[in-house]
C-alpha cells in the first residue's frame, strides 16, 4: 500500500491511498486545481485515475473540491447517509447514482482494499474515520474527533501507519485570539484532539512493530510542528520506552503533499 497526505489542516484535508490498481481519495478539502497539482507532484496521478472518493464528513475543509473531483473522474463516492444529506449546496453530487451509503463498522471493499469506517465524535452529521487493510499493510486515518474511545482504540490496533490528529496545544489555544465559543468547541468532546490527547491515545494503540505516525490537522494558530512532535513523542515513549526504536513521527502540511510512502509488513 502507498499513500500521501495531500493536505492536512483546518483549511483543507485530503489523503491519497493506492494498492495495485485501486486508487482512493479520502476527502477533497482543497480546490480541484490544488488536488490535481498535488496528485501529480507527489503521486504522478490524475483525478481521472481515481477508483473511489471517500468523505469523512461534510465540513468545508473536507469537501471544498468534491464537485470538481467528481467532474474530472468516474470514481464511485462513499460517505454516510448523514454526511450525504448534510453536504453544502456547492458540494452536492450531480449524479446521485455514483453515491454509495456506508455505515459505521461495516467493512466494504474498494478494488483490492478493505475499508472500515467507524464513528467518531465531532460536530458533524454522522462523521466517520477510516481504516484501510490489504494483505500486507494497514493504514488508519483518524482526524476531527474530540476524544478517542476504547472502541476506537480496539479498531485501530496493529496498523503499520497512522494519520492521526494532533490539532492544538491546549495552553496556546486557551491564551490565543480565538473567541471563547470557538475555543470551547475545539476543546469539547465533539471538537479536536490536542497534542496531549493524541499522545495518550497512541499509548494504547501503537503496535510493538515498526510504525509511522503522521501528525495531522495541526492548527496554524494554536500549535507548532516541533511542539506537537515533542509532546506526542515524550508522552508515548515515557509510557512505552520500547517504542523509541520503532516509532517514526512524521509531519503533514497545508501547503504541500507528503511524499508517496509505501508501507508493507514484508519490508520489516
Amino acid at each position: 500500500m502507498r499513500f500521501s497526505v495531500l493536505a492536512s489542516g483546518s483549511n483543507g484535508n485530503a489523503v491519497y491511498i493506492e494498492y495495485g490498481e485501486t486508487k482512493i481519495l479520502l476527502d477533497a478539502g482543497i480546490s480541484g486545481k490544488q488536488l490535481q497539482m498535488r496528485l501529480q507532484a507527489a503521486c504522478a496521478r490524475e483525478m481521472s485515475d481515481l477508483t473511489a472518493i471517500l468523505v469523512t464528513h461534510e465540513h468545508d475543509d473536507h469537501v471544498r473540491g468534491l464537485t470538481q473531483v467528481c467532474k474530472r473522474s468516474h470514481a464511485s463516492i462513499y460517505m454516510t447517509e448523514g454526511t450525504y444529506a448534510s453536504l453544502p449546496d456547492k458540494a452536492k453530487l450531480d449524479d446521485e447514482s455514483r453515491f454509495h451509503a456506508i455505515r459505521e463498522e461495516q467493512s466494504f471493499t474498494v478494488g483490492d482494499i478493505q475499508v472500515t469506517p467507524f464513528a467518531i465524535s465531532h460536530d458533524a452529521e454522522q462523521p466517520v474515520a477510516f481504516r484501510f487493510d490489504t494483505p500486507d499493510a494497514s493504514l488508519a486515518v483518524v482526524t476531527d474527533l474530540g476524544y478517542v474511545s476504547d472502541r476506537q482504540k480496539a479498531l485501530l490496533q496493529n496498523c503499520d501507519a497512522y494519520v492521526f490528529e494532533s490539532n492544538h496545544d491546549t495552553d496556546m489555544l486557551r491564551a490565543g485570539r480565538y473567541p471563547w465559543h470557538l475555543k470551547r468547541r475545539i476543546l469539547g468532546d465533539k471538537g479536536h484532539l490536542s497534542n496531549v490527547d493524541a499522545g495518550y491515545a497512541l499509548i494504547d494503540i501503537l503496535p510493538e512493530s515498526p510504525v509511522e505516525v503522521y501528525l495531522a490537522h495541526l492548527s496554524a494558530d494554536n500549535n507548532l510542528p516541533d511542539l506537537a512532535e515533542l509532546t506526542v513523542e515524550q508522552i508515548v515513549i515515557d509510557a512505552r520506552p520500547r517504542l523509541a526504536e520503532v516509532l517514526k513521527l512524521k509531519r503533514t502540511s497545508r501547503q504541500e503533499a507528503t511524499a508517496l510512502t509505501e508501507i508493507s509488513r514484508a519490508r520489516v
